[in-house]
Order: structure tokens, then C-alpha cells, then sequence
């Protein structure tokens, strides 16, 4: 019923993906795809339904923040994959939108190798956990 929305269907996120990417290295697109790859792959069967969890656009309600924020067990580059996926928990609308994007000198996360796969395995071993966690119930989402 749309004249009398329920408090969950007043509440919506919206996650940019970077569309036209310019001046990514081949490193950064190789880690970008395994990420995406990877996060499918942790998510089969609840698929999350986004291009790009790690653009840093979200568009979201004010009461929608404060749920999928609220007890958030992610706190760092991973944070962004457990908001959508207690987004999608509680059923609540998720929509995407293209934002142009340019690499700029300077923003990237890690500059070496080496610290690029560091950073890359340190991310799939959150995202991993979060699945499993929230998987056997120990973390959840308040309603």
C-alpha cells in the first residue's frame, strides 16, 4: 500500500557504479575484477545485486543509515559489502546508478604490489567472515 507506507518501505539505497573509468593501471583493473569475482562468488545465492559494492557513492534515506549503520561489524575498505547485504536482508529497495569516474593521482589505496595484495586478501578474508557470520546468525541485523 503506497498511501501508507510501512517505516521499511520509506527507507532505500542507492549504490553508484563507476562507469567510464579512465587511467586505471592493469593491476588496478585485474584486483578490481578478482574482488567483484570473488564477492559473487562468496555471495552466491544471496546475490547482492550491485555492479560495484566498493564506489564510494551511496545515496541512502536518513532512517535507512541509521539501520544499516547501526552495530555495523565492518569498519574498513570491506564496510560498503556488509551495508548492501543488510540492505538486502531486510528487504529493503537497493537501486544503482552510473557515476562518472576518473582515476586521480594520488587516491588509490595501495600503491605497491605488494601492499595491493596484502590490502586484496585482508578484504576477502573480511567478506568471507561477514557471509559466514551472518550465515550461522551471530550477527544480524535489528528490524
Amino acid at each position: 500500500d503506497t498511501k501508507n507506507p510501512t517505516p521499511l518501505q520509506k527507507q532505500a539505497l542507492v549504490v553508484g557504479y563507476r562507469e567510464n573509468i579512465t587511467s586505471k593501471s592493469a593491476l588496478r583493473a585485474l584486483l578490481s575484477w578478482g574482488f567483484r569475482t570473488a564477492v559473487s562468488s562468496i555471495f552466491i545465492g544471496a546475490d547482492l545485486g550491485t555492479r560495484d559494492t566498493q564506489c564510494g557513492m551511496k545515496l541512502m534515506t536518513l532512517s535507512a543509515s541509521t539501520l544499516l549503520y547501526d552495530r555495523l561489524h565492518l569498519r574498513r575498505w570491506t564496510h560498503d559489502v556488509e551495508v548492501i547485504h543488510r540492505a538486502k536482508i531486510l528487504g529493503m529497495p537497493v537501486g544503482e546508478c552510473a557515476v562518472k569516474w576518473e582515476d586521480k593521482e594520488g587516491s588509490k589505496l595501495v600503491e605497491s604490489m605488494g601492499g595491493a595484495v596484502r590490502v586484496s586478501f585482508i578484504m576477502l578474508s573480511e567478506i568471507a567472515m561477514m557471509r559466514i557470520e551472518y550465515a550461522l546468525g551471530r550477527w544480524s541485523v535489528m528490524k
